[in-house]
């Protein structure tokens, strides 16, 4: 069993999350008076939305002037039309590829904003992983092998082929199919799969109960500390609501803070939110960096690997994309 430590994803946390959740709690000076903005948080299925928990745990929100419900969703592709129909406001823990793709086929009038990050990888937090039984070895035993992933051509196969090209692997021999993180451990324990790419706390459950073995840390070598997902509106309705967008940056902004110093809260909040996930999991999972500011330097690495692998063309930054 792996005791080395790992970090949560907030794919977790949208599975766990109820599909409708509201922040009102009590408590706290407002920095705000008057009546509160509401707005619709979709949570995602891949991180990192533990900070929009604790701002609304810890009324964060409501002190910043916010009524926010947190809807549960299942994958930014499903996000993105309840975001166009307006039953979605901004979306938690979106992977950038997708947006920055669906940005690049309109550059000077984008459709998306970025207003907040997320997560940031971190060592440990997001792996390649195999049964011990299947031969697989070294990065390049995955060559012409099958691995797992929750989206195809996004953000996990993105980070996949850079480590392994990093490592004098033919990435392009490798065959990529999509699979909930949830249904990865049977997948890879039925032999669907050679591999599996899993964030926390799927990937500690893969080693823990399947004895599944660490191949590829995706977030090493030229992916080290890669912004992996954001806070993200439409376009359209961040120019409709700037006073909703100013006072969301900056509640999650504190709410990022505490989740990237205090530990302990964060393992409370993941208790609270996700079913079947233990003290000694919570205890031992690798958390992944909250920042609480958006750097242009390196959101655009995530623009730059995506032109480097052709999922983008022309010179549209991620940076562009960030509101205020």
């Amino acid at each position: 069993m792996s005791t080395r430590v790992r970090r949560v994803s907030c794919c977790v946390l949208a599975v766990a999350a109820v599909a409708l959740l509201t922040t009102s709690c009590s408590g706290g000076s407002t920095a705000y008076s008057g009546s509160a903005i509401s707005v619709t948080l979709g949570a995602l299925p891949v991180v990192d939305d533990v900070s929009a928990y604790i701002a609304a745990d810890q009324g964060i929100f409501q002190k910043y002037g916010l009524n926010v419900a947190i809807k549960s969703v299942l994958t930014s592709v499903v996000a993105i039309p309840e975001m166009q129909k307006g039953t979605i406001d901004i979306l938690g823990g979106g992977n950038y590829v997708s947006f920055i793709e669906a940005s690049a086929k309109d550059p000077t009038d984008p459709p998306y904003r970025i207003l907040s990050e997320a997560a940031t990888c971190s060592s440990g937090s997001f792996d390649v992983l195999t049964l011990p039984s299947s031969g697989i070895q070294t990065p390049a035993d995955l060559e012409h092998k099958t691995i797992a992933v929750n989206l195809t051509n996004n953000i996990q196969t993105l980070m996949i082929n850079s480590v392994l090209e990093s490592d004098d692997v033919k990435a392009s021999t490798v065959r990529y199919v999509a699979i909930p993180f949830p249904k990865m451990v049977a997948a890879l324990e039925s032999h669907k799969v050679d591999a599996i790419s899993a964030v926390e706390p799927f990937a500690t459950t893969a080693e823990q109960e399947a004895g599944a073995i660490p191949i590829v840390d995706q977030c090493s070598g030229p992916d080290s500390n890669l912004p992996l997902s954001g806070y993200l509106s439409t376009s359209a309705w961040a120019q409709q609501n700037p006073q909703a967008v100013q006072r969301f940056q900056e509640a999650m902004a504190q709410a990022q803070e505490i989740a990237d110093t205090d530990r302990s809260v964060v393992e409370k909040t993941l208790l609270k939110y996700v079913p079947g996930l233990t003290s000694v999991q919570a205890a031992t999972i690798t958390l992944e960096q909250f920042p609480t500011s958006l750097d242009d330097v390196q959101l655009n690495r995530v623009s730059d690997l995506m032109q480097e692998a052709g999922l983008i063309h022309g010179s549209i930054k991620a940076s562009s994309l960030i509101s205020g």
